[in-house]
């Protein structure tokens, strides 16, 4: 799946990218909810949105790098007359990067709750 922009062949988002922008968006957007829940105030806020932004950039570089490997490692003319091998290896990939999107969501709230708590208290 590409976006093209008024039929240049250049592609503006895959759907590689958008996972990737969800990687980075889900412990900032879970951060802010558990600074929400703690009714912290702006520094809370502020500290919650740092942490969010950490972890999300850090993820979704992580993300990224992966991918690239993958892609780099497929497309070498060994691989490129076993399609369906090809297929599946990129199946699994999308698979482990939906896997791989919960784990920052999840980290972003860990860390942003410990961090209020450590804080706030």
């Amino acid at each position: 799946m590409r976006l093209y922009l008024r039929g240049q062949r250049k592609a503006l988002m895959t759907l590689w990218g958008l996972l990737e922008a969800i990687c980075f968006t889900m412990p900032v957007a879970l951060a802010l909810e558990t600074a929400t829940h703690a009714k912290v105030g702006f520094s809370g806020y502020t500290l919650a949105i740092t942490i969010g932004v950490a972890l999300g950039v850090g993820c979704a570089w992580t993300m990224w790098a992966v991918g690239k490997i993958v892609n780099t490692h497929l497309r070498r003319p060994y691989w490129e007359d076993r399609k369906s091998f090809q297929e599946w290896c990129f199946r699994a990939l999308y698979f482990a990067a939906m896997l791989w999107i919960v784990f920052p969501g999840i980290l972003g709230e860990w860390a942003t709750s410990a961090s209020l708590r450590l804080i706030h208290v």
